[in-house]
């Protein structure tokens, strides 16, 4: 080998470096984590009226920002569903699809037989799961402590 192609072999080299160098120092300075997920789901997006309500699920920081149809929920006494995406009054007796029953005085009578009586703020999903007004998951002893058993 002539000094040449030495010399450009070298210089080959070092270029190939710096391009792997700043390839492996860009891919370690990729963040991940700014991605966005800019899909929404509008069936369950609550329209602008109700955002301007008083109701505690659309002003309470910590409540969840969506209500999915089926869902219901004891506000001011009274029991309300999610309907098509608007909040409305129950007007009848509905049956979540663990068993439970929820009348529309807010009486709840899970499959077993034990019953209890929503209170203002808890919410009840489709699933039969109920939730406090801050949209925290309740379980049996929670939800038990007010029950009506008979």
């Amino acid at each position: 080998m002539d000094y040449l192609s030495v010399k450009i072999k070298l210089k080959t080299m070092k270029r190939l470096f710096a391009i792997f160098t700043c390839a492996v120092f860009l891919t370690a300075c990729n963040d991940e984590t700014t991605t966005t997920d800019s899909t929404t789901d509008t069936t369950t997006m609550m329209n602008n009226d109700a955002m301007k309500s008083d109701d505690p699920m659309t002003n309470n920081m910590n409540a969840p920002a969506v209500m999915k149809d089926g869902m219901v929920m004891m506000k001011d006494g009274k029991m309300m569903m999610m309907k098509d995406g608007q909040m409305m009054m129950m007007d009848k007796e509905m049956t979540m699809n663990n068993g439970t029953r929820v009348m529309m005085n807010g009486e709840v009578m899970m499959k077993g037989g034990k019953k209890m009586m929503m209170t203002d703020g808890m919410m009840m999903d489709m699933q039969g799961q109920m939730m406090d007004m801050n949209g925290n998951m309740m379980d049996n002893n929670m939800m038990m402590k007010d029950s009506m058993n008979k």
